[in-house]
């Protein structure tokens, strides 16, 4: 069997528009169509969405043109996502956690995103070059029987 035969990979360019995120989704429950699990498409969904919709409002002054490249590439159980952008530098992995609200007035809506990403990828690298960000995600999936 060639070792490359468990690879399957796609990729999807966006632009830095609020309105490609519906597009992300769509794309993204295709490629889950392809014999991934429930769970491991939610993870993906949900941080892929994250990641970019930061991209969106964050990366970039306002009339300023991102390019924002999706990559999903499944080898065996793992699923690797690479997010790729032209904006600002700004590297997740370096986020400090989220602050716990003591109480219910001082908890806010937000900011928890990356916190997010953190708690449902099973791995997740960043890396500045040639004046792009790359942000790479990887799911694992289970590989245990579901519970009866």
């Amino acid at each position: 069997m060639n070792p490359m035969s468990s690879l399957d990979s796609r990729r999807l360019v966006l632009r830095n528009d609020v309105a490609e995120l519906q597009r992300l989704a769509g794309w993204i429950e295709g490629f889950a169509q392809r014999g991934i699990s429930s769970d491991v498409s939610f993870a993906v969904q949900l941080c892929l969405e994250e990641a970019v919709a930061n991209i969106i409002m964050y990366g970039a002054a306002r009339n300023e043109r991102l390019e924002i490249a999706v990559e999903l590439e499944r080898n065996g159980a793992t699923l690797i996502a690479r997010i790729e952008d032209n904006g600002r530098q700004f590297d997740p992995t370096r986020a400090p956690p989220p602050v716990v609200a003591t109480s219910l007035e001082q908890a806010k809506v937000g900011d928890l995103g990356i916190h997010l990403m953190r708690s449902f990828a099973s791995g997740m690298d960043y890396e500045r070059r040639e004046g792009r960000n790359r942000l790479t995600l990887r799911f694992v999936e289970s590989t245990s029987p579901a519970p009866e």
